[in-house]
C-alpha cells in the first residue's frame, strides 16, 4: 500500500463536551472553526421551532457574482460587497465601514487574527495575486504587513515572478497562532503554470516563515515520483480548497489538487506526490508528519475539492481522533489524525491502463474497504435521464456505447471515456459537515458523469500567434470549455454569446485567467484584438475546422502539449442527461463506516415549475452547516435554503431566496439569540433576475 506516514509523539486527548460547545459557538473562522467542521453548537433553533424562522435583516451584495462566506467577530460581520469589503452590525445589517475595490472575484472568505490584547485585529483577503492585511476596526490597509499592506504571492516559487500570470486563492487559508498558512489557485488547465507550494507568512509583517513544496525539489521526500526537475516546469498540485487545523496538536491538514495538465500526463510520468493528497504538516514549521495520496498520477481532474473534516470516532470501545477525506471520485477515507493509520482498511487495486501515446497511467489506485462508494462510479447507455428530449438522450447513449467504459479510473482516450461521478461530481467544495464528537458526517453528493475525449491540438507557441487566424486561436484556447459556437456549459462554463465586455476587461481576463479559466499570458496585442472581436461576434463567426494533426515525435515545453480535452458535461435546459438524482444529501456513521440515510438534494427550477421534483439540484456547493439543534442547513441553486432533520433527512423548513446561494452560511449568537446568514450572491441557470444579498434569519423576538 502506498500509504506513508511517520508516527508523532503522544499528544493530548480529545475535547470534553463542554469544550466542544464553547469551540463551536462562534463563526469567527472560515467554515465556522479552524478545523473546518461546518458545525455550530448553538441549539436555540431546533427541530421544534425551525419553522418559525423569519428574515431579520438583508444587506445588498452588489452586481458581481461571488461565493463569499460571512465571518462574524464579536458583534461585527465581514462580507464582500460591490467589489470591496464591508463591515456590518451583525444584529441589524447596518454598514459600519466599506473598503472599495479591495478583493478578487474568486475570494470565498477572510482570514482573521488578533493579538493577545485584542487591540490589533486584522482581516486577510486576496486581490489579484496579492495577500492583503486590513485593519478589522477601521477598514484600512495595515502598512507594516509586507509592502504597503500586501505581499505578492508570485514571489518565492522558484521561478521568475514576471513569468507567472496568476497566483491567487479561492479560500482564505488558515490562521494558526501568528501565522497565516496559504494555498493557491494557479490556473491549472495548461501544461505548465505555477507550482502549488503551500506557504506560511508572519501575520504581523508578512515575512515568509516556511514553504512546503507540493512538487518536491531535489532531496525532498517524493522527488523520485516525478521526472527530474519537474518542479521547474510543471504546475499546480495546489491546495486551492479548505484546510483544517488541529489546534491542540499543532497540525494542519492540507488537501491538494491535480497537477497540470489535467487529462494527459506524459510530461510527468510517476505517482506525482504530493498531488491529489492529504498532506499533514507541523503547522509551526511546515515539516511533513504524514500524508496519503488518494489518486496516483491524476489524469481525470480528481482534485481533493472538499476540505478534510476532523472528528472523533469510536471503534472497538476506543475513541480515535480522526480525519475524514472525501474525493470527487466517490471514495471516503478515514484516518487516525496523529499517525495516518487508516481507521478502515485501504487496498491498492488494479485499474484500467491508458492507450494514449506517451501516457503511463498508474497500475493501481487506493480503495477503502468501507465505507462503500457514495456516488455512481459507472454509467451505461440505459441509465439516462427521463426528462431530456429523446433525441439528446439517443445521441448521448450512442456516445457512451462508442467510448471506453471500464468503470472508475477509465483513462481519457481518443474515442472518449465515460467518467463517473465526473470531475465536477462526488465530494465538492463546501459540501461536508460533521458532528465532531459523535462521528457523524453529512455530505451533499453531486452526480455529474462526463465523457472527456482527447484530441490533437495545434500547440501554439509565441512565434505561432501572429499568423494564427482568430477562429483557429479560439478553437485551440477556448472551445474545449466554451464550445465551438460559444454556447458554454452553464453553470460551470458560461456562454460567450451576447458577451458585453470592454477590450480592457477582456485582455485582463485572458492574460491573467480567473477561477477555472487558465491564463494565456503570451498572446500579443494583435491576437488579443482579433480574439476579442471573434468572441463578441461568435454567433456569426465562421468555424475554422480542426487543426492539422501533430507529429507523434516532438518535444513539448512546459506550456505546450499534444492533446487536450474539454470536460464534456451533459447539459440540457432541464438539467443533466445523466441519471437522477443529480445531487443527494447523505448521512454517514463513521464509527461503523455505514450510510444512515440519503435523500435527493433540492430541485431544478425549470422541472419543479412543471411539477417534477426530487431530481436533486445542479452542482450545489458551499452550502452545508450542521447544528446542535439537530438540524442541517443547506442552500441549493434552486434558490432555496432548507433545514433538514439530522436523524431522518426530512425537510423541516424551506425559504425562497432572491439569487443563487453560493457561499457557506454563518451561524452565530448575539445576546442569546441565534442567527443564520445566507450568502445569495450569484446568478443561476433559470435566467431570472438576481437580487444578490446577504439574508439573515432568526426566530421572532
Amino acid at each position: 500500500m502506498r500509504l506513508l506516514f511517520t508516527i508523532s509523539v503522544a499528544l493530548l486527548a480529545g475535547c470534553t463536551s463542554t469544550q466542544y460547545a464553547s469551540r463551536y459557538a462562534e463563526w469567527a473562522s472560515y467554515a465556522g472553526s479552524p478545523d473546518s467542521a461546518q458545525y455550530s453548537s448553538l441549539s436555540e433553533v431546533n427541530r421544534s421551532n425551525v419553522r418559525d424562522l423569519e428574515v431579520a435583516w438583508q444587506y445588498p451584495a452588489g452586481d458581481a457574482n461571488h461565493r463569499m462566506s460571512p465571518l462574524v467577530i464579536g458583534r461585527t460581520m465581514y462580507v464582500v460587497a460591490r467589489g470591496g469589503i464591508a463591515a456590518l452590525d451583525a444584529e441589524t445589517g447596518a454598514e459600519q465601514w466599506f473598503l472599495p475595490d479591495s478583493v478578487a472575484v474568486p475570494l470565498r472568505g477572510f482570514g482573521y487574527w488578533e493579538d493577545e490584547t485584542g487591540n490589533d485585529r486584522r482581516l486577510f483577503a486576496i486581490k489579484d495575486h496579492y495577500l492583503q492585511a486590513v485593519d478589522a476596526d477601521t477598514g484600512t490597509y495595515v502598512d507594516e504587513f509586507g509592502e504597503e499592506g500586501r505581499i505578492d504571492l508570485r514571489e518565492n516559487l522558484g521561478r521568475d515572478p514576471e513569468t507567472i500570470p496568476r497566483v491567487t486563492t479561492m479560500t482564505p487559508g488558515r490562521v494558526f497562532e501568528d501565522l497565516i498558512i496559504m494555498g493557491s489557485a494557479v490556473g491549472d488547465e495548461t501544461y505548465g503554470g505555477a507550482p502549488g507550494d503551500v506557504r506560511a507568512y508572519d501575520v504581523r509583517n508578512g515575512e515568509l516563515v516556511w514553504t512546503f513544496h507540493t512538487i518536491p525539489h531535489p532531496g525532498e521526500f517524493g522527488y523520485e515520483t516525478w521526472p527530474p526537475d519537474a518542479w521547474k516546469t510543471i504546475g499546480a498540485a495546489n491546495a486551492w480548497t479548505n484546510m483544517a487545523i488541529d489546534e491542540t496538536r499543532g497540525l494542519v491538514f492540507i488537501p491538494t489538487g491535480a497537477p497540470s495538465y489535467h487529462f494527459y500526463g506524459a510530461n510527468r510520468v510517476g505517482d506525482n506526490l504530493f498531488s491529489n493528497s492529504l498532506v499533514v504538516l507541523n503547522a509551526r514549521t511546515g515539516e511533513r508528519v504524514w500524508h496519503f495520496q488518494a489518486i496516483h498520477h491524476d489524469i481525470w481532474d480528481y482534485d481533493i475539492a472538499m476540505g478534510p473534516k476532523l472528528l472523533t470516532v469510536e471503534r472497538n470501545g476506543q475513541e480515535i481522533d480522526s480525519v475524514a477525506l472525501a474525493g470527487k471520485h466517490a471514495l471516503l477515507y478515514v484516518f487516525n489524525r496523529e499517525t495516518g493509520e487508516p481507521v478502515f482498511p485501504i487496498e491498492e487495486r488494479p485499474v484500467p491502463q491508458s492507450d494514449v501515446p506517451g501516457e503511463v497511467a498508474s497500475p493501481t489506485q487506493p480503495f477503502p474497504v468501507t465505507p462503500p462508494p457514495f456516488a455512481r462510479t459507472t454509467l451505461s447507455a440505459d441509465e439516462l435521464s427521463p426528462y431530456a428530449p429523446s433525441g439528446e438522450i439517443a445521441a448521448l447513449a450512442e456516445r457512451i456505447r462508442e467510448a471506453r467504459n471500464e468503470g472508475l479510473f477509465t483513462p481519457p482516450s481518443f474515442q472518449g471515456s465515460v467518467n463517473a461521478p465526473g470531475s465536477r461530481g462526488g465530494a465538492q467544495f463546501g459540501n461536508g459537515a460533521v458532528i465532531p464528537d459523535k462521528g457523524l458526517f453529512f455530505m451533499a453528493v453531486i452526480e455529474s458523469p462526463t465523457i472527456p475525449k482527447l484530441v490533437d491540438r495545434r500547440s501554439l507557441r509565441v512565434e505561432d500567434y501572429e499568423s494564427t487566424p482568430a477562429a483557429e486561436l479560439y478553437g485551440n484556447l477556448c472551445s474545449a470549455c466554451h464550445g465551438t459556437e460559444g454556447r458554454g456549459q452553464p453553470p460551470l462554463f458560461p456562454a460567450l454569446t451576447g458577451l458585453d465586455v470592454s477590450k480592457e476587461e477582456f485582455d485582463d481576463l485572458v492574460l491573467k485567467g480567473r477561477g477555472r479559466m487558465a491564463a494565456f499570458p503570451n498572446l500579443p496585442e494583435a491576437q488579443l484584438e482579433a480574439l476579442w472581436v471573434h468572441v463578441l461576434d461568435i454567433e456569426n463567426a465562421e468555424a475554422s475546422g480542426e487543426p492539422e494533426p501533430l507529429p507523434e515525435e516532438r518535444e513539448y515545453g512546459p506550456d505546450d502539449g499534444p492533446y487536450r480535452s474539454g470536460y464534456h458535461h451533459f447539459f440540457t435546459e432541464d438539467g443533466l442527461l445523466g441519471p437522477t438524482p443529480w445531487s443527494k444529501l447523505m448521512a454517514f456513521d463513521l464509527n461503523e463506516g455505514t450510510v444512515l440515510w440519503e435523500k435527493p438534494y433540492g430541485d431544478v427550477i425549470g422541472l419543479a415549475e412543471r411539477g417534477i421534483t426530487g431530481t436533486g439540484s445542479l452542482f450545489p456547493t458551499n452550502s452545508l452547516v450542521a447544528t446542535a439543534g439537530g438540524l442541517l442547513f443547506s442552500t441549493t441553486n434552486d434558490r432555496k435554503i432548507r433545514a433538514w432533520d439530522q436523524d431522518t433527512g426530512e425537510v423541516l423548513w424551506t425559504h425562497d431566496l432572491p439569487a443563487d446561494p453560493a457561499g457557506m452560511s454563518a451561524v452565530f449568537e448575539l445576546d442569546g439569540r441565534q442567527f443564520i446568514t445566507v450568502s445569495a450572491t450569484r446568478d443561476d441557470r433559470s435566467g431570472r433576475p438576481a437580487e444578490r444579498a446577504y439574508i439573515t434569519f432568526a426566530l421572532p423576538e
